[in-house]
């Protein structure tokens, strides 16, 4: 019996695009990895007035600096505000989508992407009363990402907005 030892021009076509399929679905990734790597949400409401310190420390970390002030007590936290483990796996799977309809060469857009969007640094003292609960808070950095402004929210009306309304000069 004869062995075939050679390959159809058909068939080593198919063999290398199979190939060069298992590379760019195995390789592809590295923008998906990295999405889902991405530090996770913490729960902020643990700030708000009346919070035990020891829940502020278990959501938060360790504090970076600690002191006491007579009955009081102060702690500064630093962190990262990551994201929500729907939002890590939406970007992951927009990544692999993305690398395998461009053969794998969204990864020169998806990484540095990725690099980029790494979270917000978060910067907050935190005041507590002689109970060891929250008494008040200073964010030194990342004020968006503890009381974040919600984009669809209107500004404020003020006599001047209201005067400058189309349905106001419509009345003139």
């Amino acid at each position: 019996m004869k062995m075939v030892t050679h390959f159809t021009n058909r068939a080593h076509a198919l063999a290398i695009t199979l190939l060069l399929a298992a590379g760019v679905i195995g390789g592809s990734g590295c923008a998906a990895v990295k999405a889902t790597q991405q530090p996770g949400k913490k729960n902020l409401q643990v700030l708000n007035t009346g919070t035990p310190r020891t829940r502020v420390i278990a959501e938060l970390g360790t504090p970076t600096w600690s002191e006491e002030r007579g009955e009081t007590a102060v702690d500064v936290f630093a962190f990262k505000q990551g994201y929500t483990k729907g939002v890590k796996a939406s970007r992951a799977l927009v990544h692999g989508a993305a690398d395998v309809v461009t053969g794998g060469l969204w990864e020169v857009v998806g990484i540095p992407a990725e690099s980029l969007a790494d979270g917000t640094d978060v910067k907050v003292e935190v005041t507590y009363d002689a109970q060891r609960e929250v008494s008040s808070i200073e964010i030194f950095e990342g004020q968006d990402a503890v009381t974040p402004r919600k984009w669809w929210r209107r500004k404020p009306m003020t006599s001047e907005t209201v005067a400058q309304s189309p349905q106001a000069t419509k009345q003139r």
